[in-house]
């Protein structure tokens, strides 16, 4: 990749002693390759500088650190190793003159970057994050895969504060740049979801000039974003996506299921009918913005089709798990906010057995917590569920909230075993159970309860 007496001068640091080669960067000591530049962040759980040693072990090349560390390797001391990080980031991605593709949205960033990775593979190598690499350490890390074998890189971005995605898009230089939608997310940390969608638009900030933008018309905010979008990249051009007849990119004639969708996706002048192997409404409109965003990078029709249909859905996101008794897990565990809840409830009301719902509560909601929990809880209630589960501690408001949207049937439970119990109980061949909630949740706890681990390893779908 570069040396290490190259790294400290673009990132400003001094280099104590050789300056070799290294062939990757990592911030985590456990899947340091051999040759790699180990980073040492610190955190409020681990400081990696704890850890240089265990880098040291696994065949690191050197250590970029703020404390000079007792090791026989060669170190780069900074000020600042995330924001070195990032120095090393933006530097490296300016070597290589590829579409870079930037993605951010409330709802569907991860599954957005799955589709349409898998489409640009049809025609050429593609980077794109491991798993949710969407922050200040993931973006870089990714960034920094970059090699000269790939002819696209996709780049996730998320966001909890204001300022986050504007310092991301100027370490990625977008040349493409997608916000899927906002809606109520992190409502803590930005305010409400005007604030949300102004942080979102960040995500311009480092196009430059030139770019193209990938427009939801079926999002509110959408005027909002082509005006902020041809403020900062003055001779960029726009593409459009959504389900009116307005868009240049949209889908007709939608047929969600609880297992798969199918619709037909209109690409400029041209129709193609596509059977997506993920469930409802809401990834639909995840693959039309998957789609305009791959046909902005020059995928044609037919290689759209054909990344869409071999999509692989991502862990934790409406995942068909076999569950006890042959009954069907939808394991949506890995976040919530009140949007993708009622998505996910529109694909539970699909099931044509009986219906559970297992949610956990919602984090970073601010003061409006409570009220967003009665609203999904009365959503659910809307659907004809069979029954309704919350787990919270005893006296959460939240999950108070979530019983009292929901009324007759809702069952509050403060211990997830006590949860669990209730639920084998209840649940045979003809059931399905969606779970669903925040991180803080740790809602996959539910769903390793009621999972049939003798037959699971066959029998996911994500």
């Amino acid at each position: 990749m570069m040396t290490l007496s190259e790294a400290a001068t673009i990132v400003g640091g001094e280099l104590h002693g050789n300056g070799t080669s290294f062939n990757s960067v990592s911030i985590d000591s456990r899947t340091l390759f051999p040759g790699g530049l180990f980073v040492a962040i610190p955190g409020a759980a681990h400081d990696g500088h704890d850890f240089v040693v265990k880098s040291v072990e696994s065949g690191a090349a050197g250590a970029m650190v703020s404390n000079l560390q007792p090791v026989p390797i060669a170190q780069i001391r900074v000020a600042d190793t995330t924001r070195s990080l990032g120095m090393l980031a933006r530097h490296w991605r300016e070597h290589f003159n590829i579409p870079v593709l930037a993605i951010t949205g409330s709802n569907g960033k991860t599954t957005v970057t799955r589709m349409v990775t898998s489409i640009l593979a049809e025609i050429g190598a593609c980077l794109s994050p491991e798993k949710s690499f969407n922050n200040q350490w993931g973006v870089p890390l990714t960034l920094l895969g970059l090699n000269d074998s790939h002819q696209f890189a996709v780049i996730e971005m998320g966001t909890n504060g204001p300022g986050e995605i504007d310092y991301l898009s100027r370490l990625t230089r977008p040349t493409i740049a997608m916000i899927n939608n906002v809606s109520a997310a992190h409502v803590e940390g930005l305010g409400d979801v005007r604030q949300i969608s102004r942080a979102k638009s960040e995500i311009f900030s480092g196009m430059g000039r030139q770019g193209t933008a990938i427009i939801n018309l079926d999002d509110p905010f959408h005027v909002e974003w082509q005006s902020c979008f041809k403020t900062r990249v003055p001779d960029g051009e726009i593409l459009t996506f959504g389900s009116t007849r307005e868009a240049v990119v949209r889908f007709e004639n939608p047929n969600p299921d609880w297992r798969q969708s199918e619709f037909d996706l209109v690409v400029g002048e041209q129709a193609i009918h596509v059977v997506l192997p993920l469930p409802g409404i809401h990834n639909i409109h995840n693959a039309t913005a998957s789609a305009a965003l791959a046909h902005a990078a020059g995928a044609d029709p037919e290689s759209i089709r054909k990344g869409l249909e071999n999509t692989i859905g991502a862990p934790g996101r409406l995942c068909r798990v076999r569950g006890i008794n042959g009954s069907e897990v939808l394991d949506d565990s890995y976040n919530a906010n009140p949007h993708s809840i009622m998505a996910a409830i529109d694909v539970l009301t699909n099931y044509p057995g009986k219906k559970i719902l297992v949610l956990g509560e919602m984090a970073e909601l601010g003061q409006a917590g409570p009220e967003y929990h009665r609203q999904v809880g009365a959503y659910a209630r809307q659907k004809h569920l069979d029954q309704f589960y919350c787990l919270g501690q005893k006296a959460s408001e939240l999950s108070a909230s979530y019983v009292e949207g929901f009324g007759k049937n809702a069952v509050h439970a403060s211990d997830a075993d006590v949860l669990i119990d209730g639920l084998v109980r209840q649940i045979d061949a003809n059931t399905a159970v969606l779970v669903k909630g925040s991180r803080s949740s740790r809602m996959e706890n539910i769903v390793a309860g009621i999972v049939d681990h003798t037959k699971s390893g066959g029998d996911v779908s994500c």
